[in-house]
């Protein structure tokens, strides 16, 4: 199968930044893990905020498939999920979500080659 990545692009409101990492690092990405077809997550924080000065973060959810994806976005436990976050932080925060699939990988051979 083909890997995928779901990736949400979140906006935080500065005042509300550390207690949503707090949140988030804590207890939304835990939960989200733990759904079928999630494998790893990556976080991210952009170097550069939005214009009004909000941080923004970016995950990458790794899943086994879009299938998994798929799956995951038409789950209770997605419906949840988001109105969890909508319900605590929905007033401070701005998402995007987008999925992707693998079309080629590429990785940096650290052996030596050997000199003859």
């Amino acid at each position: 199968m083909t890997p995928a990545l779901y990736i949400v692009t979140i906006e935080v409101s500065p005042s509300s930044e550390a207690a949503w990492n707090e949140w988030h690092e804590k207890v939304h990405i835990p939960d989200l893990m733990r759904q079928p077809g999630f494998l790893a997550c990556r976080k991210w924080r952009d170097t550069t905020n939005a214009e009004d000065g909000w941080p923004r973060y970016v995950c990458h959810y790794e899943l086994t498939s879009l299938e998994a994806v798929e799956r995951y976005i038409a789950s209770d436990a997605a419906k949840r999920l988001r109105a969890e976050s909508e319900s605590k932080f929905g007033y401070v925060t701005r998402h995007r979500r987008q999925v992707y699939t693998e079309a080629a990988r590429f990785e940096v051979d650290l052996e030596p080659e050997s000199i003859e």
